[in-house]
């Protein structure tokens, strides 16, 4: 099922939500693509810029924008736990937005691209660009277009991610399946929740 085909309830930031999940990656990977999937309500985004963006021509839809703010929206999940989920900019130099994100006591999918020329390095960088430790541990990876033939074993994201963070999983995510976000949003909100304090 599709964003198009659900009947959505009303949008209400704040204390409705008892869990936040960050989507962070690089741009079109399919960030806002699995907001959009999940959100059981209309997905809130800030201001996008267009075309004088490049964005890659084979990405998610052909897309020909790309979000520079944040993508918000909020998901029950099968026991009925409420969470919010918000995707942010893929690119490098929104970092400080991205860092506001993360920086909460929520959990982090890393969106990655399974067919990008040299993915387990892509990974390093991205996982080293999100801080230490305090970040890893709450970090699950979603590697998305994985070539069915001849591409990267799952097996190198892993030995990748523990190199970081022993518990850091890692799985193959379609951002256009409902229920795969909905698997990897579980996923990683079965890590160890901080209860006090904020990650840097």
């Amino acid at each position: 099922m599709n964003s198009t085909d659900r009947k959505f309830a009303p949008a209400v930031l704040g204390p409705t939500t008892q869990r936040q999940v960050a989507f962070v990656g690089p741009l079109g990977v399919g960030k806002t693509t699995a907001v959009r999937s999940i959100s059981d309500v209309p997905v809130l985004s800030t201001e996008v810029m267009r075309a004088a963006i490049a964005v890659r021509a084979d990405s998610f839809n052909n897309k020909r924008t790309t979000t520079v703010g944040i993508d918000y929206g909020e998901w029950t999940t099968p026991s009925g736990m409420r969470v919010g989920v918000v995707g942010t900019p893929g690119q490098v130099r929104f970092s400080s937005t991205r860092t506001s994100v993360i920086a909460r006591r929520g959990s982090i999918v890393l969106w990655l691209f399974g067919d990008h020329p040299q993915p387990v390095q892509q990974a390093a960088e991205w996982i080293e660009r999100l801080g230490d430790a305090s970040v890893w541990s709450r970090l699950v990876l979603a590697i998305t277009r994985r070539p069915p033939y001849g591409g990267t074993d799952l097996a190198e994201f892993e030995a990748c991610a523990r190199s970081y963070h022993p518990q850091m999983k890692v799985l193959d995510a379609d951002p256009r399946v409902r229920e795969d976000v909905a698997r990897i949003i579980i996923t990683a909100l079965d890590n160890p929740y901080p209860t006090s304090g904020h990650a840097s």
